[in-house]
């Protein structure tokens, strides 16, 4: 945990220093590429502008998970409370219990497209009924792909002064809230280089969505340092049965606990059931008590002792790991677990290594992506005589 938010100025760039130090007072876009930096930076500023007296500040982002790491990094100044970081949705129903006097939905009710678009109508009904248009100091938002447009033209209307960032390239939800800043006039800040994710990993990344014309790889914008941080690695690691996946995964995570002591380690999977699974399997493992289960552990947090945490790819949106294990990517073969998004963001959470396990085929796309140069002559194309 140690590295994953910045204690130091020195840990910034000139790019990452003049966003910070932008006046408190405006309304800011902030784009880049997973690695460089955004959800540091926005909550810096996030804490810039409150340090400089405009306390009354909201951080939102999509998931509980990603709201749970953010609040892990505020806890050294003191300049912002845990409560001011919330998800949009259990922002979003009490904002309307607190100006309409009702529930807009269920609180645990699966925060699906019907619940988001009721939701939303409720929001903008509790928008007529404040005592004030401008409820916040300052309002920030993270993962901004994730949002409608709607959805965060509804929030942000209740501030002056704004900060939202995002990468249409880790969208997993099928929405437009990057579009936000030419709806609202947002001043646009872009990032172009990135230091969290090795060399290999970028290579996999870029492999698994290629790079737009114009646009820069991950690879070619990669300032991380091997010699500092350990040489880069990503593969992909195919088995007879689950029960092997599991017994390979234990064994490189037994490895990288001394490896990467005080960092965090990341496994992944496509299912929510799946959670269960490997809660059961760790309990059954020796080192039951090292690994977080959220979604399925009571109090699960990142801000607990335990080293391993075990997440859905979407729910491990907008986090970082030393390493990273893909569990179950056979889970991954059918849509919509199949679209490159999923797996570029899985892909982009780690820093220094990355293991995928499969039990048969996966998608293509992620196949492809990890796979390694090999020799290939004219006899191989025929059977062997």
């Amino acid at each position: 945990m140690n590295s994953t938010w910045w204690r130091k100025l020195d840990d910034l760039d000139e790019a990452q220093k003049k966003f910070i130090q932008l006046p408190p007072q405006g309304r800011f876009l902030l784009e880049g590429p997973p690695g460089s930096g955004k959800t540091n930076l926005l909550l810096l500023r996030a804490q810039f502008v409150a340090g400089s007296g405009n306390k009354n500040v909201l951080i939102v982002t999509y998931t509980n998970a990603l709201a749970d790491f953010i609040r892990s990094g505020i806890a050294v100044k003191g300049l912002i409370d845990p409560t001011q970081i919330r998800t949009f949705h259990s922002w979003a129903v009490e904002h309307v219990r607190q100006h309409l006097g009702w529930a807009a939905v269920p609180v645990k009710n699966d925060f699906d497209d019907e619940s988001r678009a009721k939701l939303l109508e409720a929001v903008v009904k509790a928008n007529k009924k404040v005592p004030s248009k401008k409820l916040y100091s300052g309002i920030f938002v993270d993962e901004a792909q994730d949002f409608s447009v709607k959805e965060l033209e509804s929030l942000l209307c209740l501030s002056d002064n704004i900060c939202v960032c995002g990468d249409v390239r880790q969208g997993i939800y099928d929405q437009d809230g990057m579009n936000v800043a030419k709806h609202l006039g947002l001043s646009m800040h872009s990032l172009k280089t990135h230091y969290r994710i090795g060399q290999r990993i970028a290579h996999v990344a870029d492999r698994l969505i290629t790079p737009k014309e114009g646009e820069a790889a991950l690879e070619e914008t990669c300032n991380y340092n091997p010699k500092l941080q350990g040489e880069s690695s990503a593969d992909m690691h195919e088995c007879a049965t689950r029960d092997d996946q599991f017994d390979r995964l234990v064994t490189l995570i037994m490895i990288q606990l001394d490896a990467f002591k005080d960092e965090m380690i990341g496994i992944f999977c496509g299912r929510n059931e799946t959670l269960g699974e490997l809660r059961e399997r760790f309990d059954a493992s020796a080192i039951a008590d090292k690994v977080c289960v959220h979604g399925v552990d009571q109090g699960a947090s990142f801000e607990n002792a335990r080293p391993i945490h075990v997440l859905t790819i979407h729910s491990a949106k907008g986090t970082e790991f030393r390493a990273v294990h893909l569990y179950g990517s056979e889970e991954l073969r059918n849509f919509p677990m199949n679209r490159r998004q999923i797996g570029f963001t899985a892909i982009t959470r780690a820093k220094t290594a990355l293991n995928a396990f499969r039990t048969g085929e996966t998608n293509k796309p992620l196949e492809n992506a990890f796979a390694q140069p090999s020799h290939m002559s004219l006899i191989d194309l025929f059977p062997k005589q």
